[in-house]
């Protein structure tokens, strides 16, 4: 009977709420008493999907994304129907400037909640930092329409628009800025890049480079300025130290590969054309430069296998057409090859209609108004 009642008594002692309490003590700030808590909800509930992510959420309030990452995911795996952990999983990863899985985890916490302002501008960032600007003019457009008041994003939106060729979208966005001048140079040298004022936006860039030496976007854009101008000694540098401040900037890597390439280090170039590809799985160009590359090397099926890839992202892409017709002619593929410069005869004679078409309308606008 004795013994009854002392397993009675054992019963009743309550047990600690280690993931509650290390919940309070995270609010509170206390972090180390919060980690000790929730290091211990893990020990001895490995399965707690909630135990990992707060683990992972100390680590991320430390600055420690590096920690955090892994923590977050041994979430996931715990309960993958645990959704919000893809947000902080993916501003964990973008802190480390892994933006390709971190758009990919923005992604998939959008599927649950589409009207997510935040995380629509978020994933915008990612992806236009990966260099996809179509896909990050969406994301950021999608998120202003969500929440106008958000004026935190009129600076990428500028910026996005000034990079696609978008000058009045972009003027107009940079106008609803507060005043930042870094920022505002940048783009007004990206704005006269896009008007053939060369000289002019190469001046911009290099005074933001000055003001700020680690300003990615102006480094790179000065880099590419360079390269079009085939001042291919001060490019190298410029996209070297872009891509080293950015590793994740796909256009840079590929703009880098073409350099190397073109001045005698082919297998360099080779090397930074697949990195661009790896981080961004629908880039053609990169494909393209790798086909030429293989093709002048005399490996033909490689490059075949490079320029096919090429065709699909790229197909109204001249130079991808005619370049794939050159390769099907060598290896004796003659209707392919027809076909092929068939279609670059009708992509070029496409392009003079759209500028006639252009002119007239010109010229129509620019006519005196007939006196009645």
């Amino acid at each position: 009977m004795l013994g009854f009642a002392l397993l009675a008594m054992t019963l009743a002692v309550p047990q600690p709420d280690l993931l509650g309490d290390g919940q309070r003590a995270f609010a509170r700030g206390d972090f180390d008493r919060a980690e000790a808590l929730f290091r211990e909800h893990v020990r001895r509930f490995p399965g707690s999907a909630e135990g990992w992510s707060n683990l992972a959420a100390v680590q991320a309030r430390r600055g420690r994304y590096d920690e955090a990452v892994p923590l977050y995911e041994r979430a996931l795996r715990a309960n993958p129907k645990l959704v919000q952990v893809h947000f902080n999983l993916a501003v964990a990863l973008g802190q480390l400037k892994r933006y390709p899985e971190a758009a990919a985890h923005f992604r998939a916490f959008l599927k649950s909640f589409p009207g997510d302002a935040r995380a629509r501008q978020l994933l915008g960032l990612c992806l236009m930092e990966s260099g996809d600007l179509r896909a990050a003019l969406e994301e950021l457009e999608a998120s202003y329409r969500l929440n106008p008041k958000d004026g935190s994003i009129l600076y990428a939106l500028a910026y996005a628009h000034a990079r696609g060729g978008d000058e009045d979208k972009a003027a107009a966005y940079l106008a609803k800025t507060e005043s930042n001048p870094v920022q505002a140079k940048l783009i007004e040298g990206l704005l006269l890049y896009r008007r053939g004022m060369w000289a002019e936006a190469k001046e911009a860039f290099r005074e933001v480079v000055s003001r700020k030496p680690d300003f990615q976007p102006a480094v790179a854009a000065l880099g590419r300025l360079e390269l079009l101008e085939r001042n291919d000694a001060a490019a190298i540098p410029l996209l070297e130290r872009a891509v080293e401040l950015n590793p994740h900037d796909a256009e840079s890597a590929y703009q880098l590969g073409v350099l190397y390439d073109r001045n005698g280090n082919s297998e360099k170039g080779r090397k930074m054309l697949e990195r661009a590809i790896r981080l961004r799985s629908d880039y053609g160009d990169p494909h393209y430069q790798l086909g030429r590359i293989y093709q002048r090397e005399g490996d033909l099926e490689r490059a075949l296998q490079e320029l096919e890839i090429a065709k699909k992202i790229l197909p109204d892409q001249e130079a991808v057409r005619f370049a794939l017709g050159r390769l099907y002619q060598t290896l004796g593929r003659t209707a392919e090859a027809r076909a092929e410069f068939e279609e670059v005869r009708r992509l070029k004679a496409r392009v003079v209609e759209r500028d006639r078409l252009r002119v007239e309308s010109d010229a129509l606008m620019q006519q005196e108004p007939e006196s009645r």
